[in-house]
């Protein structure tokens, strides 16, 4: 939690939550993050048959907003790392789109207390939702081959490199986002909802 309160900190935008106040109750040994409310709720995307429910105006709108947002937080050094419908809520007046759930962002520090707190080798973790994961972050799975288990370990690529996980994994996520809003499905699936083999067909 205090590494998404320090992210949350230095969030001031119009189209990202905002964290009003921090209580650290020493009594029962717990913090409570006060947020902005937005009483728009949650995005819904798609009804109980997965058809979407957005027209392309509004899926146009909401994006907008998001990438105002994301564009904010990389300017901020901040990679969100969980972008998807979810974590997209509207507005009370249902006008405007903020960004929420800052619980696996990761924030490239400036002073020695953030350096200290984010550690970039946490990066390479597999952090977020796997449908909307980008291929740099769940290489390590996906170039498994097929018939492999997931107990196994990931074959290199040829060169021997690894992508680096950037600020363009939110990018893939809100891609990935965009087409979840205009067709109400993700654009990976695998058979069984086998999360191994979503993250081949990824890859």
């Amino acid at each position: 939690i205090r590494k998404e309160i320090a992210v949350m900190k230095r969030c001031r935008h119009p189209h990202v939550v905002r964290l009003i106040e921090v209580i650290d109750d020493k009594l029962y040994k717990k913090i409570y993050m006060i947020m902005e409310y937005l009483g728009g709720g949650e995005i819904k995307w798609r009804d109980q048959d997965n058809n979407p429910i957005l027209r392309v105006e509004q899926a146009r709108r909401i994006c907008r907003d998001v990438i105002l947002g994301l564009e904010y937080l990389h300017k901020q050094d901040i990679i969100h790392r969980d972008i998807k419908p979810a974590n997209l809520m509207w507005t009370s007046d249902r006008r405007s789109v903020k960004i929420t759930d800052f619980g696996v962002a990761h924030l490239s520090g400036r002073d020695p207390e953030e350096i200290l707190l984010f550690d970039k080798a946490e990066l390479a973790k597999t952090a977020g939702t796997p449908a909307f994961l980008a291929p740099e972050v769940v290489w390590e799975f996906g170039n498994v081959p097929a018939s492999s288990t997931p107990a196994s370990p990931a074959t290199p690529p040829e060169n021997g490199s690894v992508p680096s996980i950037t600020k363009s994994i939110d990018l893939w996520a809100f891609g990935v986002t965009l087409y979840s809003l205009l067709f109400g499905r993700t654009p990976f699936v695998a058979e069984g909802n086998h999360e191994f083999m979503l993250y081949h067909v990824i890859c």
